[in-house]
């Protein structure tokens, strides 16, 4: 039995072959004809630029974020603003405590509040060396007045106490004498500290072989004492200075005496 024409079967068509990739061509400085070390150097470059434009942009965002108030990297941006803080801190402190010395400094300078303690002692023991004499010691008594004095006020007293004046007079009569202080008062004394003026309160004592022989004069504020000494109440008016870092006497008025 013959097919008819309708049923015999229809060949199946073959696909038409792909195209073949038409061959690129080769330039000059692609990867196969690179040579490698001029790749090498290539990278370090951009390996450069890459770290540079890195550290550029994170300091521009740490700029900004200050700028802006935007948050820093924790534990880091934090600390250093506490610790910039308190160091600005501490040194103003610094400069203001340095500042306030000064200016007490300045201050006592012109305007002194104290006066140092040490001329008031100094002036009593010179007044108790000047007044002191024993005729059994006179050159160590006489050594113990100049040594109280400076200036004009000790040359004087060069004179009146040397040989032939009133030490003799003194030897002869067995004198001793003393002044014994009562109290000191300081007048006046200068910006520098150097030189002062002072009121010495106290009663000038003296014992000879004839002192216990007669009464005190009457109306004066003189007497006798149980030993036979005379004392009579005197205050002086002395103007000491420190010479040598020392203080002593430059000038001596008697303002009452009896």
């Amino acid at each position: 039995m013959t097919d008819s024409p309708q049923e015999r079967p229809r060949p199946t068509p073959r696909p038409a072959p792909a195209p073949r990739p038409t061959p690129r061509k080769r330039v000059a400085g692609s990867r196969r004809d690179r040579d490698p070390a001029a790749t090498t150097v290539e990278k370090a470059v951009a390996t450069t630029v890459e770290r540079t434009a890195t550290t550029v942009e994170k300091a521009g965002s740490a700029t900004s974020g200050r700028r802006t108030g935007a948050p820093p990297a924790a534990g880091t941006a934090p600390a250093a603003r506490r610790r910039i803080p308190a160091l600005a801190l501490v040194l103003a402190l610094l400069c203001l405590s340095a500042a306030a010395g000064i200016g007490v400094l300045v201050w006592q300078r012109l305007d002194p509040r104290y006066v140092d303690a040490d001329v008031l002692a100094a002036t009593r023991s010179n007044v108790e060396d000047l007044y002191a004499y024993d005729y059994r010691d006179s050159e160590s008594s006489v050594r113990g007045k100049l040594d109280a004095l400076t200036g004009d006020l000790r040359a004087q007293y060069e004179t009146d106490l040397a040989e032939g004046g009133i030490i003799d007079t003194y030897e002869q009569v067995s004198a001793t004498t003393r002044y014994e202080v009562t109290d000191v008062g300081l007048q006046q004394v200068n910006d520098a500290q150097d030189t002062a003026t002072l009121v010495v309160f106290g009663s000038y004592v003296v014992q000879s072989a004839t002192t216990g022989q007669e009464p005190a004069p009457a109306g004066s504020e003189c007497q006798v004492t149980p030993e036979g000494a005379q004392s009579c109440v005197q205050t002086l008016q002395v103007r000491s200075v420190r010479t040598e870092g020392d203080w002593r006497i430059e000038e001596l008025t008697v303002l009452t005496t009896s």
